[in-house]
This record gives structure tokens, C-alpha cells and sequence, in this order.
């Protein structure tokens, strides 16, 4: 099983980590448009996909 240590000590200037706080606490902007139609599909709901990858994965 693998292990880790953290053995070494670092520091960080207060103004860099009080940069990295008010960066991360921004309210995100969505990126996704409205209009937005996911092309998720479920193999076992969609036989036609299952079959077309199917014969990709055996040829």
C-alpha cells in the first residue's frame, strides 16, 4: 500500500493567500448557455448506441 509524507514546511506570504481567498470566494458566472441540451445516453435504454459501440470495440 502506498504512502505519503508531507516532510517539508513551506510558507506563504499573507497578501498571496489573501489573494487566493478572494479569488476562490467569487461568485462563478455560469458557462453553460441557456439553450444548453445535454447529449448524455444510457446504454441499456439505448440499444442502437450499445450495438454501434459494440462493433466499433470488436473490429
Amino acid at each position: 500500500m502506498a504512502a505519503s509524507t508531507f516532510t517539508k514546511q513551506f510558507s506563504v506570504e499573507r497578501k498571496k493567500a489573501n489573494e487566493f481567498v478572494a479569488e476562490m470566494s467569487k461568485r462563478v458566472k455560469p458557462t453553460l448557455q441557456f439553450d444548453f441540451k445535454s447529449n448524455r445516453a444510457s446504454l441499456p435504454q439505448d440499444s442502437e448506441l450499445k450495438k454501434s459501440i459494440l462493433t466499433a470495440l470488436n473490429n
